[in-house]
């Protein structure tokens, strides 16, 4: 692609703003702004292990385990926090309605999840 073109690309992307031709300006006055995507209330991990996942009492591998998850299985986390070092990985996240903590090193995220 031709440096110049891209650059008149660029400029008319950063000129009509993350709304395109319809912009800000266009928005009639007084009227409700369109509504944002439902989201859901806890973020979604996904247990990435090729064994099941032991889910433990606190955030360190030395602590007893109080269940399991099974490969594949999808979890519901309520927030993160640093805790014992697994594989190079210091994050931990607490499962919603559990009392439990899995190694972030074997749960993938698939949203940003808050910090306890």
């Amino acid at each position: 692609m031709n440096k110049s073109v891209l650059m008149c690309a660029l400029a008319a992307g950063l000129a009509l703003g993350p709304l395109g031709g319809a912009g800000w300006a266009a928005q009639q006055h007084g009227a409700a702004p369109a509504a944002a995507a439902p989201r859901a209330a806890y973020p979604v991990g996904e247990v990435v292990s090729d064994a099941p996942l032991h889910v433990r009492e606190r955030a360190t591998v030395y602590s007893p385990v109080v269940k399991s998850l099974r490969p594949g299985q999808r979890v519901l986390l309520h927030c993160q926090k640093r805790g014992g070092w697994v594989d190079g990985n210091p994050v931990w996240y607490r499962l919603q309605g559990s009392k439990g903590w899995v190694s972030a090193r074997f749960v993938h995220d698939h949203q940003p999840v808050r910090a306890c």
